[in-house]
Parts: C-alpha cells; sequence; structure tokens
C-alpha cells in the first residue's frame, strides 16, 4: 500500500549501489497502481544521509506542488490521477557549509588550527570505508595511515592522492571528460595537494563581483550564505586541509558514478516497465542534485533500443556538466547526455533549474578548472570549461532557451524538445538545496501540465 503525502499516493523504490531494488515487490506494486493512474512522476534525491532525509526532501516538495495544483491555470493538472516514486539510492552525505559540522553528517565542530585537518581528513576517509569493498577498505586504511607524515613529503602526497583516487571506477573519467577527472587522475598528487591548497575565486551572482571562498568544502559561506567564508585558513591551507579537499572530491565523484549507474540501470527498468502498461500512463523524471544526474543518465538509457519515451523532465539544481547535453564543448566533445536531447527521447518538456547562488554545483566543478589552470581567476561560471549545469544552466546546446524563474502565477510556455533553462539567480533559487520553494514546483507543475 502507498503512503500519503500531501494528498498524492506515494511508493517507494528503494535501490542497492548497482541498481537493483531492494524489493522488486516495490515496482510491482508501482506499476498495478499505474493502471488507475493517468501519471506517474519518479523523484530522486541527491546527497542525503539516509532514508528520512530523502523522505523529508519529497514530502517538502509535494507539499509545495500540492498548492501550486491549486491554481486555476493548473486545474487541468489537479484533475489528473497522479502519483509519486520516490527513488531511494545509497548515495552519503556531502558537507554543505563547515559551519559547525562534522564529516559524515554535513557538518564541522569544534574547528581549530591544531588538530582538526588531520580529524577531519581522517573522518572523511573513513567515511569512504563505510561501504567500500574490503580491497578498498584496506587501500584507504594505508592513505589514513600516511597522514601525519603528509606534510613535508612529496613523495607521500603522491602516493596519498594515487590511493584515494584508485577506488573510482577507472571507466569514469573516460566516458565523460568534460567532468574533468582524467585531469585529476594524471596530476601528481604533491600537486594536487599543492593546488587544492590555494582559495578558489567564484562569482555568486549574474554581474556580481568576484567572492573569495577558502576552498570547496564551504559550499554555502559563511553564516549569510553569500560565499565568503569566516577564518579558517589556516586549517584549510595546510596539505592536510587539502587531502581533506581531495578525500571529499573523491565522494562526489564516487556517488556521481553511482547515481549514473542506478539511473541508467534500475530507474530505466522501472519507466520501461510503466510505460508497458496498456493504458500509457504519462511519467515524468525530476531529479535533484545528483538525482538530476540519475535522471539524465536514465532518460539516456532509454534511448537504447526499444526506446522508450518519458512525458517530462525535471532537473532541479543538477549536479553534472553545463555542457552535458551539447553536441560540442568547443573542444570537439560531444556531453554524455546528449542523446537526451539528439534522439528527442522526452516526448515533452525538459526544464533545467540553474542558479549563481548553488555553490554546491559551482566550486566542485570549480575544482577541476583549478587542476587545469593552476591560477586564482575566477572560475565555475558559464565560461568555464568545467561548469555545472545545476549553476549556469545548459551551456553550447543550441536546443535550449534561457529565461529567469516565474513567478508563481505567471504561467510558462515550454518548448518541447529542448533544455528550457530557468535561472533561479538573484535570491529566486537561494543555495542548491532551495529545490521546494513555490517557484520551483510552480515550474514543474507547469512542466507536467504541457504534456
Amino acid at each position: 500500500m502507498p503512503t500519503q503525502i500531501a494528498n498524492f499516493d506515494f511508493y517507494q523504490l528503494q535501490y542497492d549501489t548497482n541498481g537493483n531494488l531492494a524489493d522488486s515487490t516495490q515496482l510491482t506494486a508501482l506499476t498495478a497502481a499505474a493502471q488507475n493512474a493517468t501519471d506517474v512522476a519518479l523523484i530522486a534525491h541527491g546527497f542525503r544521509n539516509d532514508e528520512n532525509d530523502a523522505t523529508s526532501l519529497y514530502t517538502h516538495f509535494l507539499t509545495s506542488l500540492r498548492t501550486q495544483l491549486a491554481r486555476p491555470e493548473l486545474q487541468s493538472v489537479a484533475a489528473r490521477k497522479l502519483i509519486f516514486a520516490g527513488v531511494y539510492w545509497p548515495s552519503k552525505a556531502y558537507p554543505e557549509s563547515w559551519t559547525n559540522a562534522t564529516p559524515g553528517t554535513g557538518t564541522v565542530q569544534d574547528i581549530d588550527a591544531t588538530g582538526s585537518a588531520l580529524a577531519t581528513a581522517k573522518a572523511q576517509l573513513e567515511e569512504l570505508q563505510r561501504d567500500a569493498t574490503q580491497e578498498q577498505k584496506h587501500v584507504l586504511a594505508e592513505a589514513i595511515d600516511l597522514l601525519p607524515a603528509l606534510d613535508t613529503d612529496p613523495a607521500l602526497q603522491d602516493r596519498f592522492a594515487t590511493l584515494v583516487l584508485s577506488i573510482l571506477a577507472p571507466a569514469d573519467d573516460l566516458a565523460d571528460p568534460t567532468e574533468g577527472l582524467g585531469l585529476i587522475r594524471s596530476t601528481p598528487g604533491s600537486d594536487l595537494l599543492r593546488m587544492l591548497k590555494r582559495p578558489l575565486l567564484a562569482p555568486i551572482a549574474r554581474g556580481a563581483a568576484v567572492s573569495n571562498v577558502e576552498d570547496f568544502d564551504n559550499f554555502n559561506g559563511g553564516p549569510s550564505g553569500t560565499g565568503s567564508v569566516q577564518d579558517l585558513g589556516s586549517i584549510f591551507d595546510s596539505v592536510l586541509g587539502a587531502a581533506g579537499k581531495l578525500a571529499n572530491l573523491a565522494t562526489w565523484y564516487q556517488m556521481k558514478s553511482r547515481s549514473g549507474l542506478v539511473g541508467e540501470t534500475g530507474v530505466a527498468r522501472a519507466i520501461r516497465a510503466l510505460k508497458a502498461s496498456p493504458l500509457n500512463v504519462k511519467v515524468h523524471l525530476i531529479g535533484h542534485s545528483l538525482g538530476g544526474r540519475l535522471m539524465a543518465a536514465c532518460g539516456r538509457a532509454l534511448t537504447q533500443a526499444p526506446a522508450v519515451h518519458p512525458d517530462s523532465m525535471s532537473l532541479l539544481e543538477a549536479a553534472f556538466s553545463h555542457f552535458g547535453f551539447s553536441p560540442n564543448n568547443g573542444q570537439g566533445q560531444v556531453g554524455f547526455f546528449r542523446d537526451v536531447i539528439g534522439k528527442k527521447i522526452v516526448t515533452g518538456p525538459i526544464i533545467e533549474t540553474f542558479s549563481a547562488q548553488d555553490t554546491v554545483v559551482g566550486y566542485v566543478y570549480a575544482i577541476a578548472s583549478r587542476l587545469a589552470n593552476d591560477n586564482v581567476k575566477a572560475i565555475g561560471d558559464a565560461t568555464d570549461p568545467f561548469g555545472g549545469i545545476g549553476r549556469n544552466g545548459a551551456q553550447a546546446t543550441p536546443e535550449s532557451t534561457s529565461e529567469i524563474l516565474h513567478d508563481c502565477g505567471t504561467p510558462y510556455s515550454f518548448r518541447k524538445g529542448i533544455v528550457n533553462n530557468l535561472d533561479g539567480s538573484g535570491g529566486l533559487i537561494t543555495s542548491h538545496g532551495d529545490v521546494t520553494n513555490d517557484r520551483v514546483t510552480y515550474a514543474v507543475a507547469n512542466a507536467v501540465a504541457a504534456t
């Protein structure tokens, strides 16, 4: 039986690290319910601590969406029988701020200049060990043992980086060079840590002045969320501080790979099952952060014969390259998710929210630019070769438009077969996680309405 969230029937689809359902009856229940529905929407989370965190995101999103369906211009959607399936995949927590936080929970506590850099790096590596294979656990244990002697020995720094990066799937950097992993692997560890010691410079709004961000882990900036930080330089400009950044970066790439695998295997199988329904139910894909990557990967997999066409796709502050849909990023490289657009796999609208205030997506992609350029110019924006789509929207994609995220009550005229970029900069989307606000859910409701 489904649970009820905001008067929507809500089903769970829980996947393991290989994209297999923990319980096959979950999909059976969903496809059975689809026989009496007009629309099924699958929604996927990004970085989360646990099932409760993901459910909280879904609850806030659906509560806001229900409010939007009371609007006169959305009565056609309110009249449909719309059911939801929450995708639960085994992601790790990812710190969005270092203010009062602890690795593994998204927070770091009691920062001081004496032992915190060592303790933080160690905790991040232990977090990577948590669901690693036995071989990977041994590799990471060796990396942990190197930490106390890391500061002054370049040879140990090289070894440390090799160990940490070895847990990432070797095919990842070949699949999508615009994600920067191949570049990172090819850089000596001592050089990586030297460059990661230095602050990043990134704009936080359209046309805004550049802000000095001490490190990419300070995603929300200081208490005001402006991109500035408190005085943590004594920790984060050390080799050990850089080692913690590298461990955090490894977490990012590990979760990036995992979300894509879940999308292209398990979730794609679910869409095929739903579209096999004799009632021809409409299917909508909604993903936040790496859940956006998951849904893009699902769409890409559905282009394989026999192709199956979802009816809409809503990518909310998605975490993949802003060249993901591009036929050419300017370097002759095709975006990893290009087939989603080129093969017109989505019959209805594709919408993609982005915001200059999305410092999570902005700074993690800025790391690849730092390693490519080794300079202190502003990085992470739309001109950057390693920018993120949730920060800048789809770039170098002819089949795209861009407009400011609408106020509620101002309907959209979404075009089909292209990426409809919705700019939430300037306070309309205030952070990476700000995807349950009324403007965002209003846009998603309009995308569903257009099908």
